[in-house]
């Protein structure tokens, strides 16, 4: 094997170890952490987040219609 090989692989190995330290410690810290995924989610909490969610698309769409209906914007309305 040739010492550029070497070099090479050594590089590789240093580089996935420092990847790996780095990770579990990134595990390590949302494993201590307040934050919580899907699966701990109740029904209510499902239902409110969706709710949410519905309710700033529905306002989106509605600044959206908002901004289209403005005279001037080219609308095909006259001012």
């Amino acid at each position: 094997m040739g010492k550029d090989l070497r070099s090479e692989i050594s590089d590789l190995k240093s580089r996935a170890e420092s990847i790996s330290r780095q990770l579990r410690a990134w595990c390590d810290s949302l494993q201590n952490s307040d934050i919580r995924g899907q699966r701990y989610l109740t029904d209510k909490t499902k239902r409110s987040t969706k709710e949410a969610r519905e309710r700033e698309e529905f306002l989106e769409e509605l600044r959206r219609m908002r901004e289209g209906s403005r005279p001037g914007l080219g609308d095909g309305k006259d001012s």
